[in-house]
């Protein structure tokens, strides 16, 4: 029996459902994915296949591997696929970024155990589903910590000292950092540091500012948008949680932008500020002023968290 090679991408929600897809003129489900072209990894085909057919953005570094599964093809009868599985970093469906492209005419997030199985792939149901389950209790999706800070050094050295060390606890917990792009200041500090450990950095950087804070070009990836608005929108997408380091007025507005989609219920997500020597002090006391006077509700509080150090930040995030 003949055997078609393939790669195919997991994608797990927040509800521990899996993304599935359906082609154009098909009636069953299957997994993202594809057949690799000539010169192509299995991870190469994953990262490319992804992009043509749901318009999502992932990197080599980003997928871990599941398993190679060989099932009867559900398009080709008499066939059988052998598909090398990997897992992707989790997607947030709150921000609405998953649409069908190419040949793909529907998506749909099924659940492996409580959710609806018919018309699913046999290697979904008889080989992915199966070890998804098994591997639930570890199931080691990849987080990632959006982080906004200076472009500058600041004057105290215990600022660096803390960038330093949140790239490389990232790096060694298995954590991408996300971040806006530039290689100078404290931004550049804790990427250099998190990609010296072998970490997975991806930056996002407006084209016009490419010049001025001087783009990082040895990221794991970097995204040139064309706004101050894609950008955010872009880095918010990717991080399952927000930090801010000390940093100036832009770092305010992106930390403030994101605490304000919390309360508009436009996201989920955790921040939290990094009060590296006492840095956030008097934001932190204007904030309790503003609640004082009735303009801040107390539900802005609730995915705001202060830690004073690295080690309290990932102890709070429990990654």
């Amino acid at each position: 029996m003949s055997v078609i090679r393939v790669s195919a991408v997991v994608f797990v929600n927040d509800d521990m459902e899996v993304l599935t897809v359906r082609k154009r003129g098909t009636t069953g489900f299957m997994l993202p994915g594809g057949k690799p072209e000539p010169g192509e990894s299995f991870k190469e085909t994953a990262v490319r296949e992804v992009y043509e057919e749901l318009g999502l953005r992932i990197s080599v570094p980003g997928l871990q591997e599941i398993g190679v599964f060989t099932q009867p093809a559900l398009n080709e009868p008499g066939m059988m696929v052998e598909a090398h599985v990997y897992l992707a970093p989790i997607v947030d469906t709150s921000w609405g970024k998953v649409h069908p492209q190419a040949e793909i005419e529907q998506i749909r997030w099924v659940h492996p155990v409580e959710g609806n199985l018919e018309h699913q792939a046999p290697l979904n149901t008889e080989a992915v589903f199966p070890a998804l389950v098994e591997q639930f209790e570890d199931f080691d999706v990849q987080k990632s910590l959006t982080v906004f800070m200076g472009s500058s050094m600041g004057n105290n050295p215990v600022f660096s000292v803390e960038a330093n060390r949140l790239g490389l606890e990232a790096a060694q917990r298995g954590v991408r950092l996300v971040y806006g792009g530039a290689q100078v200041g404290l931004m550049g500090q804790m990427a250099d540091a998190a990609l010296s450990a072998g970490g997975d950095v991806l930056g996002v950087i407006p084209e016009f500012m490419v010049p001025l804070e001087k783009a990082h070009k040895n990221l794991t990836e970097l995204v040139v948008v064309e706004t101050m608005h894609e950008r955010k929108a872009r880095m918010a997408e990717e991080g399952d949680a927000f930090v801010a380091l000390p940093g100036g007025p832009g770092t305010l507005e992106e930390f403030f932008e994101t605490w304000t989609w919390y309360y508009l219920n436009q996201h989920s997500k955790p921040l939290y500020l990094l009060n590296v020597g006492g840095y956030w002090n008097p934001l932190i006391e204007a904030l309790e002023s503003m609640a004082d006077a009735g303009f801040v509700d107390s539900r802005y509080f609730e995915a705001l968290t202060v830690v004073q150090d690295v080690d309290q930040l990932f102890a709070e995030l429990g990654w």
